[in-house]
């Protein structure tokens, strides 16, 4: 029976080796070793999909159930089932169906039963102890019921730093920071030829840290500060029979500004007040685009449009936020200098969380190791190069350093 490394991810999922190699689990996606973490319930079919047949399947005809970020919302109590063709669905279930999934492809690939994982999780779930706990609990219950018979946890940047350390000829203290969809974790660890023939490495973490920012994060800040009011944000609109001006309710712009929770707002109250709103409303125009992307679930498409324009201010000074489906008409210019505003308090608490380990740890630090794809913003990587110059970081590919990290890490914990 062969043991593996699994980063289950907010946005995708890996599987690595042993050996660090990394496998390609999704053969109908455009990168197979990414395995995106959603799933589809179309509405007139009994079939559920994942990963890129399910994005497929729901780009070809939206109506059903998609559902993304199942990861963020395992430290929520309020989260205990949701309704599927039906029948109540717990988060477990949810998770399960993307891990058995994964397990069948990682076994595919692998050629061998694949029963044993190192699975990655945040440095932090939650800030508070029982609902950290309880994710962590969740997660295991999951793995068990995807056919996951051991099961050890490792903290993903300590997973992200045994990757790094792999290619070290010398020992190191690494300041490492992985960037995921839904949080941001920190660890400084002692690394290097010397620490890596020991099985057990808790001794060479000299402090972690995390905090729930992740790149979701940042697509919502545009959300948020760019495209809200083309969506209704602002508007007002009356009862039927009233005569009072209403604001959209916070719960609903909230939901807008995150993509995994956009399609937990269909239920009928709030097409009803969508209903109301398109009849009172003094922007019209924004209802019409608020209806048609609630009702027809285009909150996938839209946010894809927003981390494409996102992704383009890593590399360029300005980018272009478009996107055209039904009586939606999205066309937004953006710069970098704008977005970096947006963003400001998301950038101010990570460089705190980052100041907070760093003055327990002490400031020696030899060399910062960033991973995950929020290290490509200029402004998340200015924290550490104002800090401690550009010469001292170290990139590697953002999406699979984690789980080469923890399929290194399968010897030492699991055995072999």
């Amino acid at each position: 029976m062969s043991a593996c490394g699994l980063d289950f991810g907010t946005s995708n999922s890996t599987v690595a080796l042993p050996s660090g190699e990394v496998l390609e689990i999704d053969l109908e996606a455009e990168n197979r070793r990414l395995f995106r973490s959603v799933l589809f319930f179309p509405e007139e079919e009994r079939e559920m999909y994942a990963g890129a047949a399910a994005i497929d399947r729901y780009l070809d005809e939206p109506a059903g159930r998609f559902i993304q970020s199942v990861k963020s919302w395992l430290p929520s109590r309020a989260f205990t089932h949701t309704q599927i063709r039906h029948r109540p669905v717990t988060l477990e279930e949810l998770v399960s169906m993307l891990l058995r999934r994964i397990r069948e492809d990682a076994e595919r690939a692998a050629g061998a039963e694949v029963r044993r994982v190192v699975m990655g999780r945040p440095a932090v779930y939650s800030t508070e102890e029982a609902a950290d706990a309880m994710a962590q609990n969740r997660m295991k219950r999951a793995a068990e019921e995807a056919g996951f018979e051991e099961i050890v946890f490792l903290i993903e940047p300590i997973a992200a730093a045994l990757a790094y350390e792999a290619r070290l000829e010398r020992d190191e203290r690494v300041l490492v920071g992985d960037f995921g969809a839904g949080t941001s974790d920190f660890t400084v660890m002692d690394l290097g030829p010397s620490r890596r023939v020991a099985r057990a490495r808790t001794g060479d973490v000299v402090g972690s840290s995390g905090v729930r920012i992740g790149g979701d994060s940042f697509d919502a800040a545009i959300m948020k500060h760019a495209l809200l009011p083309l969506f209704g944000g602002g508007a007002k609109y009356r009862e039927r029979f009233g005569s009072q001006w209403l604001r959209m309710p916070q719960h609903i712009e909230r939901k807008l500004l995150n993509w995994h929770e956009m399609s937990f707002i269909r239920e009928r109250s709030t097409q009803e007040l969508i209903a109301t709103m398109l009849e009172t409303s003094d922007n019209v125009p924004a209802i019409e685009a608020l209806h048609d992307l609630v009702v027809h679930n285009l909150g996938f498409q839209l946010f894809r449009a927003i981390e494409r324009a996102k992704v383009q201010l890593s590399s360029a000074l300005e980018a272009r936020i478009d996107y055209d489906e039904d009586r939606i008409h999205v066309h937004v210019p953006l710069e970098r200098a704008q977005f970096e505003s947006f963003c400001r308090p998301l950038l101010d608490e990570l460089a705190e969380c980052v100041n907070g380990l760093l003055e327990r740890t002490g400031d020696r630090v030899d060399a910062v190791f960033l991973t995950g794809g929020s290290s490509y913003i200029p402004a998340v990587r200015e924290i550490f190069s104002r800090r401690f110059g550009e010469d001292r970081i170290r990139t590697a590919d953002a999406f699979t350093s984690v789980v080469e990290g923890l399929g290194r890490a399968t010897a030492a914990l699991l055995g072999g």
